[in-house]
């Protein structure tokens, strides 16, 4: 499966370099905006798969890779490791941009306790969308990936409101929150593993 991987990053670097220092210049400054450092962690681990995606179907990889000693599942694991390699290098570009704001060699606990939920949000999202692209493939789902994303954007923003206003008051829901919730997030996306693989499966048929 490091093979696979390894295709994803070369595939990844030779053509989305822009694409990833934009990635990683917003994740690096907190405070924006809309909060588009928060934005770009939930991007970094929905949006740079699906890229790759795309780049499989241009170039009848599906058709390659079952001339390959790859299964089904490992072609679809591959593809969930490496999301979650993406989101957990933009998180820790999260993390560095809040020690950096705050003048101090660790992020502040309020980034830290986003940026759980931050992945629990992206981890959900994976755990929803991808069967759905596994099955359909991604240039058939573009115009609702736009409105997928609309509506992350929204949840994102929402989110980061909702952590500048409960960790002032030291909301122990929102504390503890976080963590329950990137473990049950993360239960269903594992648990959404074997659906994509067989939605992969039909897709070949």
């Amino acid at each position: 499966m490091h093979a696979l991987l390894y295709k994803d990053f070369r595939v990844m670097w030779k053509q989305m370099k822009a694409f990833l220092l934009l990635i990683a210049i917003f994740c690096l400054i907190p405070n924006q905006a809309l909060n588009l450092s928060a934005f770009f962690v939930v991007y970094a681990g929905l949006m740079l798969p699906m890229s790759l995606m795309s780049y499989d179907e241009r170039a009848k990889w599906d058709t390659f890779a079952a001339m390959l000693p790859y299964a089904s599942r490992e072609i679809v694991l591959s593809r969930y490791l490496g999301s979650w390699l993406c989101m957990a290098l933009a998180g820790v570009l999260y993390a560095i941009g809040g020690a950096l704001a705050a003048g101090q060699p660790f992020p502040p606990a309020e980034r830290l306790v986003s940026l759980g939920w931050l992945f629990a949000l992206t981890l959900a999202a994976q755990a929803i969308l991808f069967p759905y692209l596994f099955r359909h493939g991604v240039e058939k789902a573009r115009l609702y990936m736009m409105i997928f994303f609309v509506v992350l954007l929204a949840l994102v923003a929402a989110l980061a409101g909702l952590a500048g206003a409960a960790l002032p008051q030291g909301s122990i829901l929102f504390l503890l929150g976080a963590p329950a919730a990137l473990v049950l997030a993360l239960l269903l996306c594992l648990a959404s593993v074997p659906l994509s693989v067989r939605q992969y499966v039909k897709r070949l048929g």
